[in-house]
């Protein structure tokens, strides 16, 4: 009896043993998939940090691009209008001048033209046989500006032609103009050539005349 008893106890012993081994290995385990979860979260919250903060520097930067481009842009468009404003500006005021006025420009603008020629020890002469054409002025105005210029220091006989002007000079300018030519050169002469050179000239007065010296910084 005492031997069955004590087969007993051993058997509970054992078998509070082997509990026991599992409970630890099952303790183990549970603590190793948590340490597995704990650490994957860990990752996974790191991973989507750091994806958080990519996605919020580079909405600084998209952010940064678009504003300047929109600076850029207002700039732009700032300077299209004032120069548009300005070329205006100067046709207008041209355009208010008088027809001996005009023709005085045209003959100002032949006569630098020829004189840089001049400078340069290629003048035009009459060995040149010159051609002349003119643009919305008559064929006594292109006379009297051609004898004005080639005849400063002397009257001389006249030795050039005026011709029928082609199609592409006709339509490059409503202002009067004339082009002299010879088989060495070609000289353009135009109230546009003035225009363009008012333009570059006074921009700066002529913005603030029209705008403001506010405009001033940097756009034109």
């Amino acid at each position: 009896m005492e031997e069955l008893q004590s087969t007993e106890v051993l058997d509970r012993e054992i078998l509070e043993d082997a509990r026991k081994k599992a409970f630890r290995a099952i303790k183990n385990a549970d603590d190793a998939v948590k340490d597995a979860a704990s650490a994957w979260e860990r990752k996974v919250q790191s991973a989507l940090d750091e994806l958080r903060q990519r996605y919020a520097e580079k909405t600084q930067r998209d952010g940064n691009d678009i504003m300047g481009r929109l600076v850029q842009d207002k700039r732009r468009v700032r300077s299209v209008k004032i120069e548009a404003l300005l070329k205006k500006a100067a046709g207008d005021y041209l355009s208010s001048l008088d027809r001996k006025q005009l023709l005085a420009i045209l003959e100002h603008e032949l006569s630098k033209r020829l004189e840089a020629l001049e400078a340069e020890g290629s003048p035009i002469a009459e060995k040149d046989e010159p051609e002349v054409m003119a643009r919305t002025i008559t064929e006594q105005e292109a006379e009297e500006i051609l004898e004005n210029v080639f005849f400063k220091k002397a009257k001389e006989k006249k030795f050039w032609t005026i011709v029928k002007p082609d199609i592409m000079f006709l339509s490059a300018g409503a202002f009067p103009a004339l082009i002299v030519n010879t088989k060495k050169v070609k000289v353009t002469a135009s109230i546009d050539n003035a225009e363009a050179f008012l333009l570059e000239d006074k921009r700066a007065e002529l913005t603030a005349a029209l705008l403001g010296d506010a405009v001033l910084g940097g756009v034109v």
